[in-house]
């Protein structure tokens, strides 16, 4: 009995002992969490992190990337309260990642630790394809109800290239969908729009996600009104003619006088045409489309205007005519013209009279003075 009662306070202390000890494991209970990720990706593309635990719902995880180096560089944060369905998800932006090794890491949720069977941090390469791609058309461009889309990827000749337009409001405008390359890897495409804004580009080929192009369309500004100040129809009309591109516009050189000049373009292609006023500002004028040429009146300044003519769109090149009604010659070119150089024709032109109106005048002078002499 003595025996007994000496061990009872040995077996208490234990128990004591053993009921601290699940009392403090129950404080920091394990769980599992488990996070998947490519271990590859095109810049460009969303970056999706998915996840699972087995952590209480209600529960909020912190999914932190950053770029691996000497020194971690935090990139982008996203939290995320654990559901019942004990799944989740969290996407990074990479558009204006650079190339390179980043990483995608949960970080620890205090009160909690997680089993030796969870992953809680990924490796990712991120592969940069953008130098491929080079896009040649205006990265600002006028609504006129088409968005061109011109350019070229590198190795892709006479193949297809994918794109996708995406325009305001998150909306599908093209594709996505293939279009054929030339063998220099060109590409050309105008893709119907019907508003002004900010229209993203995405470029895939057969090796996938190249790249994206962002294209600001504004809207096309409304034409202005002439001045109602008419030109006289007896000043001389005069023209001169060049090819034109935008890549190559036609360039003439236009001598004034004091006389107002009005100044016009031949219809047929949608021309713009660019001249520095006396003010030294640069005016371009483009309101009247293919059906009609383009005209503006200045003010003769006695010296030299230059006028760049070149076709609004970057598909449209052929033959401009400038005419000049008030100047006293054009030429095609920046020389500085003679004077007289151009071709010319008058509104109301008069023409010379005629020699023998001028002998009959003479002989009737002569015989007049020749009767009052006697």
């Amino acid at each position: 009995m003595s025996d007994m009662k000496r061990t009872s306070p040995r077996i208490r202390m234990a128990l004591g002992v053993l009921i601290c000890l699940v009392l403090a494991t129950g404080l920091a209970q394990a769980y599992e969490l488990t996070i998947d990720a490519p271990t590859t990706l095109q810049r460009g593309m969303p970056l999706v992190i998915n996840g699972t635990s087995n952590i209480p719902p209600g529960i909020s995880v912190d999914v932190v990337l950053s770029k691996s180096g000497y020194t971690v560089e935090e990139i982008g944060r996203e939290t995320v309260t654990l559901q019942a369905n004990q799944e989740f998800s969290v996407v990074f932006d990479t558009f204006d990642l650079t190339k390179g090794v980043y990483k995608v890491e949960v970080l620890p949720i205090s009160g909690y630790r997680y089993l030796g069977d969870s992953v809680t941090l990924r490796v990712i390469e991120i592969i940069d394809r953008t130098d491929e791609l080079r896009f040649t058309a205006p990265l600002t461009q006028e609504m006129d109800g088409n968005l061109e889309i011109e350019g070229s990827i590198f190795g892709l000749k006479n193949s297809g290239v994918q794109i996708e337009v995406i325009g305001p409001g998150e909306e599908a405008v093209f594709g996505p969908d293939y279009i054929s390359t030339k063998s220099d890897g060109t590409f050309v495409l105008s893709a119907p729009i019907t508003d002004p804004g900010i229209y993203n580009v995405s470029f895939t080929d057969y090796k996938g996600y190249i790249g994206r192009v962002t294209v600001t369309v504004l809207e096309k500004p409304e034409p202005t009104t002439l001045p109602t100040t008419t030109v006289p129809t007896t000043l001389p009309v005069m023209s001169a003619f060049a090819q034109a591109s935008r890549d190559d516009p036609a360039v003439f050189s236009v001598q004034t006088g004091s006389d107002k000049v009005r100044i016009s373009t031949s219809s047929g292609i949608d021309w713009v045409m660019e001249y520095t006023d006396a003010a030294g500002a640069v005016q371009k004028v483009n309101v009247k489309g293919e059906m009609e040429g383009e005209e503006v009146l200045i003010d003769g300044t006695g010296g030299i205007i230059t006028v760049t003519v070149y076709p609004y769109k970057y598909s449209a090149s052929g033959e401009v005519t400038l005419f000049t009604q008030g100047a006293t010659s054009v030429t095609a070119g920046v020389d500085e013209p003679a004077g007289t150089t151009g071709t010319g024709s008058s509104l109301t032109r008069s023409a010379p009279l005629p020699v023998i109106v001028i002998i009959v005048a003479v002989l009737v002078g002569v015989f007049l003075l020749f009767r009052r002499r006697r």
